[in-house]
Parts: C-alpha cells; sequence; structure tokens
C-alpha cells in the first residue's frame, strides 16, 4: 500500500497497523490544528441563543441567530469552491482565517442584534471556506480503504471541540456574559491557523493547482442520481444537525436554565458523540454506509421527539443523550458519502455543491424551529423536525446504494478490512 499522501491504495485488505499508517500524517496537517478551532466554535455554539437576548433579543431571535450561522456557510459554500479552484488550499487557509477574524471580533463588540447577526453571518463564511479547504485536502489524501474511519475521525476532531469548547467557556465565563465563548474562537483560530503555517505539507500539489471553476448547475446534472438520494439523506442529518444546535438552548431557555447550564448539556452530549465517531467509522468500512445512516437519522429524529417531553435539566439531559448517540453515529457519514461520489477530475466544484446541501439542512433545521417558535408552541418544534427525519430515514433505507468498492467487499465478507 502507498503511503496516505499518496493517490494509491492496496487492492486487499488493510490491518490495523496499516490503517494508523495511512492516517498518521493527517494529524499534523489537519487534525490537531482543525482541534483548536473546532473547540472555539464549540464554545460558541451553545450560547447563540443567549448571545441574542443579552443584545435584547427573543427566542425566535436566537433561533434565526443560528440559523444564519448555518446560513452564511450554506451562502459561501459555492464561492469557496470557486476561491479553492483559483487559489489553491493554501491561499485560501489565509483568505477564511482573514473572514474568521473579523467576524468574531464583530461578535465581541455587537451591540444590537443586527451588528450580531452580520457578524456571525461574516464568521460563517470563514467557517465555509477553511472547511471546504480541508475536506478538499482529506478527500484527496485518505486511502479508499480507510477513508470511512479517516472522515469519521475528521468527525471526531468536530466533536472533541464541542467537548472543549463548552468546557472552556464554563470555566471563564458568568452568568451574565457569553462574549468570552466568541473570545475563545478567535484565539483558538489564530493558534490553530499558526499550527497551519508550521505544519504545512509544502510538496503538497493541491496547494499549487488550479481546478476547473465551479459549476453547480454541471455537477447537479452529472451526478444527479447519486445526489437525489444521497444528498437527500444528508440534506435530513444536517437538518437534524442543525436543528439539534437551536432547539436543546431554546428549550434550556424556556425551562429557565442558564446558559452554563446549556452549555453543560451541549459539552456531555458531545462526549457520547466523541467516544462513537471511530467505532462508526469502523461500522462504514466494514458493514456499509446504512449501517450508519439509518440509527444516526433514527436517534435524532427520537431526540426531537422527546425534547417537549422533558421538564428539567435532568430530563433534558436525558433527550441531549439520545441526539448524541445518533449525532455519533452519524460521525463523518456526510463527508464520507460526498468523498464516495466525488469525481477526481473538479473536486472542489463537486464538493462546494456537496458542502452546499449539507449545509442548506443546517440551517433549513433551525430556520424550521423559529418559526415554529414564531407562529406556535415551542413544543411543536421537536415533533415537526422528528417526522421530516423519519421521512428521510424510509427513502434512505430503500434507495440508497453502497458505493461499488463496498458493495463488492460486502459480497466477499472474508475481504472486510480490519478495525
Amino acid at each position: 500500500m502507498k503511503r496516505a499522501g499518496g493517490r494509491g491504495t492496496s487492492k486487499g485488505a488493510i490491518d490495523a497497523r496499516g490503517v494508523a499508517r495511512a492516517i498518521r500524517p493527517l494529524w499534523m496537517q489537519i487534525y490537531l490544528p482543525n482541534l483548536l478551532i473546532a473547540t472555539g466554535q464549540g464554545a460558541m455554539l451553545p450560547i447563540l441563543v443567549y448571545a441574542a437576548r443579552q443584545v435584547h433579543g427573543s427566542s425566535a431571535d436566537g433561533a434565526a441567530l443560528v440559523a444564519l450561522n448555518g446560513f452564511g456557510t450554506l451562502l459561501f459554500d459555492l464561492p469557496s469552491g470557486r476561491i479553492v479552484a483559483r487559489l489553491g488550499e493554501w491561499r485560501s487557509a489565509w483568505l477564511a482565517t482573514i473572514l474568521l477574524l473579523i467576524g468574531l471580533a464583530g461578535c465581541l463588540v455587537s451591540r444590537s442584534i443586527g451588528e450580531l447577526a452580520v457578524s456571525v453571518l461574516v464568521q460563517a463564511m470563514g467557517w465555509a471556506l477553511w472547511s471546504l479547504v480541508r475536506l478538499t485536502h482529506l478527500s484527496r489524501a485518505a486511502p479508499i480503504l480507510v477513508r470511512g474511519r479517516a472522515l469519521s475521525l475528521f468527525g471526531g476532531i468536530m466533536r472533541a471541540g464541542n467537548v472543549l469548547g463548552p468546557f472552556a467557556f464554563i470555566a471563564v465565563a458568568n452568568r451574565h456574559d457569553v462574549r468570552p465563548a466568541f473570545a475563545i474562537y478567535l484565539v483558538s483560530v489564530i493558534v490553530g491557523f499558526v499550527w497551519v503555517v508550521l505544519a504545512r505539507d509544502r510538496d503538497d500539489p493541491a496547494i499549487h493547482e488550479r481546478s476547473e471553476p465551479v459549476q453547480p448547475l454541471r455537477v447537479i446534472k452529472n451526478h444527479r442520481n447519486g445526489l437525489a438520494i444521497a444528498g437527500t439523506a444528508v440534506l435530513a442529518v444536517s437538518l437534524l444537525r442543525g436543528s439539534r444546535t437551536a432547539i436543546v438552548p431554546l428549550w434550556a431557555a424556556h425551562l429557565g436554565l442558564s446558559s452554563q447550564q446549556a452549555a453543560t448539556l451541549f459539552a456531555f452530549s458531545s462526549v457520547i458523540d466523541l467516544a462513537l465517531f471511530y467505532p462508526a467509522g469502523v461500522i462504514s468500512d466494514r458493514f456499509g454506509r446504512r449501517a450508519v445512516l439509518l440509527p444516526c437519522l433514527v436517534l435524532l429524529s427520537v431526540g426531537h421527539l422527546l425534547i417537549p417531553l422533558t421538564s428539567g435539566f435532568d430530563t433534558l439531559f436525558a433527550a441531549s443523550f439520545v441526539l448524541a448517540l445518533g449525532n455519533g453515529m452519524g460521525a463523518g457519514i456526510v463527508m464520507t458519502l460526498g468523498a464516495d461520489l466525488t469525481p477526481a477530475e473538479g473536486r472542489p466544484s463537486f464538493l462546494a455543491v456537496w458542502r452546499g446541501i449539507s449545509d442548506a439542512g443546517t440551517t433549513a433545521g433551525p430556520l424550521v424551529d423559529s418559526a415554529v417558535v414564531g407562529l406556535g408552541p415551542i413544543a411543536l418544534a421537536g415533533p415537526v423536525i422528528a417526522l421530516l427525519g423519519l421521512a428521510a430515514t424510509a427513502l434512505a433505507a430503500t434507495r440508497l446504494r453502497e458505493p461499488e468498492h463496498l458493495a463488492r467487499q460486502l459480497e466477499r465478507p472474508n475481504s472486510a478490512p480490519s478495525p
């Protein structure tokens, strides 16, 4: 087997030592700097609802702010693909960092819901570009036989940030000020980018390559069959996940819990996510993508059904635990399905469209929550999202196909890669 940074892979099984060798080069260049930045984002996500309230916004404004965070990412997905194709990974990483820093500095000094919304939008655009840069590199560098594990490990890194970030916020915050969360994120971006500067692979051809312009309509036309089914499943996963980041703090605020308690819920549920990310990757590589996708969708849907039945910290913690199980089971599945479908030529174009589908779901989840809260009882938000998730589960269970290499492997179980 060729080394992890190469384009080739072994045609046969790969043992545990081979997996470690294949993934090892990715740690310094991708995983660890992303852990730092994900920690900052993990500090911010649970408190957006409370940040809206701090600048005199309503609960619906808080849910809309969470949706705006997803919308900013969605808005910049296709431009991000064009930027990466035109500038390469390295210069794109610089631009992403600048956008993140401008947006987070704005969040720190915002005094109105409008100022805060614009600042959240700018940092979300930076996050979109940063994520595509990292995903473009990883989808190319990860050998196909360990792709599920490499990408689920990337998802696990994000979950580790979601564990560490809220605890960092809890350590420095007081009850009435949520701005330290933005400060933590800002510092983590600076340190993470410096790490990338020091650890980058200067022989990486993606730093210098120029690809074709992003052509979303052509991508959709050429891959319409795969996008129709896998894209719908990913849209649903992202919708459920996006709603989760809004509905738990919304319901916590509805119950009278503090921002620290909401962050605690987010942190401890993320521990469950973190515990499941690697097993999810192993299951994905050994038993197929549906083996992790379907439990993910079902558990996230059930967790949403449980939210309005809770009445305090303990019961909300239990519902968050179910949501975390579902989220953890789907660790890396969005990126893995995208990597399965992405062509060798026009990679940034396809991944930009793929991220657009995913981020549309991330945006839609909180928007649905905000609409329900604005028009009716907050208790209806969870069940509405859950019904959408269960409908997508039925579609994925009956229509989603495994990638060709994995379908052949599943026909010959003895050839499956070792965990």
